[in-house]
């Protein structure tokens, strides 16, 4: 509540003259205990209304900050994030890995609930719908089944793997992408036509 209180002052705005700034934002009538005349000159010498009693774009932009103290952030539960049957569905991408150890030492197929914090950072940062993951985690394993699993990441990998920067890399948004866009690796080699 300082905080507001400090805005106010830094700007030399009254309590009083700012419930009339909202009063006007709101479009309701004043309180009879605040003198709305007196302060509505002051807001018209000082460029908080103009003539006509319309907001100026200073008192907007004021009137946002001030409003921004009030809003509290709510964090997205994962079943806002992902959907309802966010669980199965997490559960169906782990079995479309194989279940062995790939050559770097690590299982391919992770804890259904250790993927969870990478899902929701997956649906924070990009917009595919579960179909299109499952459909590119498929194409995914599938290409991987040809090279005997070799160099394939593992389910958690996948999602999202963190470079040396700490920057995050997603393989399984490349991939989605190839889905969304109808475009496949395969479709850039030339074919020759044998006569």
């Amino acid at each position: 509540m300082d905080e507001i209180f400090n805005k106010l002052i830094e700007v030399n705005l009254t309590p009083n003259a700012y419930y009339i700034l909202h009063c006007i934002k709101e479009r309701i009538v004043p309180k009879s205990f605040v003198n709305k005349d007196l302060q509505l000159v002051k807001l018209k010498s000082d460029n908080w209304v103009t003539q006509d009693l319309q907001l100026t774009s200073k008192s907007v932009i004021f009137m946002s900050e001030i409003d921004s103290f009030f809003k509290k952030s709510k964090k997205k539960t994962s079943q806002d994030l992902m959907g309802k049957e966010f669980l199965e569905k997490i559960q169906e991408y782990v079995e479309i890995f194989p279940n062995k150890k790939l050559s770097s030492g690590k299982y391919a197929r992770v804890n259904a609930k250790n993927l969870e914090g990478a899902f929701r950072w997956f649906f924070e940062t990009y917009d595919y719908s579960w179909e299109t993951i499952l459909v590119a985690t498929e194409k995914y394993v599938t290409e991987y089944s040809l090279k005997n699993y070799e160099f394939m990441r593992t389910a958690q990998y996948f999602i999202r793997k963190q470079e040396i920067d700490k920057t995050f890399v997603s393989d399984l948004a490349t991939y989605c992408e190839f889905i969304n866009t109808g475009t496949d690796e395969g479709q850039f080699y030339f074919k020759e036509n044998v006569v």
